[in-house]
């Protein structure tokens, strides 16, 4: 394949990278709507007791994490990404028609295999997705380059959210007819299907962001042969595994009470459901006006540095949460625990990024199919803790399972830093 070289002197992105964000607003519309009221509906129109939440919600994760898996290895391979992309983009569509189904025939099952497929399907969109978002962009500007991902990707949810929950409302209040009420579901499902079209026409696979300085343009192959380290050090290939261990505890440590929260809130907090949609609303658009202003801090910071920061203030956030007392002290300390939760995340896929660029797939494919085998089995574990236990239990397991985790992680990056194939050169303007 040929690569199209372009000059660094200011540039931080490919020339269709921004449009390629753009279009992911309408693969992202439905986004918090069924995160938030899937487990609502399973609770109060199906019945389910947490434990069946869980399993729902887990079926979701399920298959995100087995096409994470496969479909890193097959990006690494195939000729043409945008198609995995277009193919996500589809079966994701799909999956909300099913998820619709359910809705309308209070069906479980149904609606567990509805959101297994939408996970599934959101595997082998994203892993193709992020390896396009290392490649066009910069090294020294990686973390700034996936928050404007999340920020583009927030506003999709805001819009969607909002006319979700509005529609929902404003039928409500005329009808309880579930087709006419959840009718922005099958809309979220036709903007996937516009989104993937849109994708896979306009993104050039062949532009790719490559790091050299001007006197060496002429000088550079169209090949661009990779420099790959990644599988010649022992003691790289140890830390790599060591740090897929502590991703896999963590996944399980951060989603052991997740799925719970809006539950716990109306609950214990507020049991008015519509005040709490609007209580949550504004951490979606904290992640739309921050996500790329925390990239660039991210940026300025050394791994290390990042990973001690945000899991010391993730903790601490979280035990304000469940000592919150109103709904909207709960929201505003939501709006700072999500802040921090993204920098994390940041700093996370800036790592994977430069481990290997011949391997990139791969990496962001193991990374995923641990990450979301411990989010497969938080939910089930925080189910079960909040039926024996308490409510609060959850969050206090998790308070100090992330403490504990620091120095491990720490350990992790500081094995690995020096062998890999993009160096950090910390951008400190």
């Amino acid at each position: 394949m040929q690569f199209r070289i372009f000059k660094i002197d200011e540039n931080r992105f490919t020339s269709d990278y921004h449009q390629m964000l753009t279009i992911i607003i309408l693969n992202s519309l439905g986004f918090f709507f069924l995160g938030f009221w899937i487990s609502i509906v399973a609770r109060v129109d199906m019945g389910a007791r947490n434990f069946q939440i869980g399993l729902v919600v887990v079926s979701n994760v399920v298959g995100r994490m087995i096409s994470g898996f496969y479909i890193g290895f097959i990006a690494d391979r195939i000729k043409s990404r945008t198609s995995l992309v277009l193919f996500g983009s589809f079966g994701r569509g799909i999956a909300y028609f099913i998820i619709y189904a359910s809705f309308i025939t209070n069906h479980i099952l149904l609606l567990g295999i509805g959101y297994f497929i939408l996970g599934h399907m959101a595997g082998i969109f994203w892993v193709p997705f992020n390896m396009f978002v290392a490649e066009k962009s910069s090294k020294d500007h990686r973390s700034q380059a996936y928050g404007m991902r999340d920020s583009i990707n927030a506003i999709g949810q805001i819009i969607g959210g909002v006319f979700g929950f509005t529609l929902l409302m404003t039928a409500g209040a005329f009808t309880d007819n579930p087709i006419i009420v959840y009718s922005a579901i099958p809309i979220y499902g036709i903007a996937n299907f516009y989104a993937g079209i849109l994708f896979h026409r306009k993104v050039d696979e062949t532009i790719k962001f490559y790091n050299i300085k001007n006197d060496e343009i002429n000088n550079i192959s169209n090949d661009f042969p990779d420099k790959d380290r990644f599988f010649k050090s022992t003691s790289m290939i140890i830390g790599a595994i060591f740090l897929i261990s502590l991703l896999f505890m963590g996944s399980i440590n951060a989603n052991i009470a997740r799925p719970y929260l809006n539950i716990y809130v109306i609950e214990n907090i507020e049991s008015n459901i519509s005040l709490v949609v609007w209580a949550y609303l504004p951490t979606g658009l904290l992640a739309t006006l921050l996500a790329p202003k925390l990239g660039m801090l991210v940026d300025k910071l050394h791994p290390l540095v990042g990973i001690m920061i945000t899991s010391s203030l993730g903790a601490l956030m979280t035990w304000f949460l469940i000592n919150a007392t109103s709904v909207w002290t709960f929201s505003v300390l939501l709006l700072f625990d999500m802040a921090i939760g993204m920098s994390g995340g940041l700093i996370f896929q800036n790592l994977y990024s430069r481990f290997s660029t011949e391997h990139r797939g791969k990496i962001f494919g193991v990374g995923d199919f641990f990450a979301f085998l411990g989010a497969v089995i938080g939910p089930l574990l925080g189910g079960l803790v909040m039926d024996l236990i308490s409510p609060q239990f959850p969050f206090i397991i998790s308070i100090f399972v992330e403490l504990s985790l620091i120095p491990l992680y720490l350990a992790a990056v500081y094995l690995l830093l020096p062998h890999m194939e993009e160096s950090y050169e910390i951008n400190k303007k």
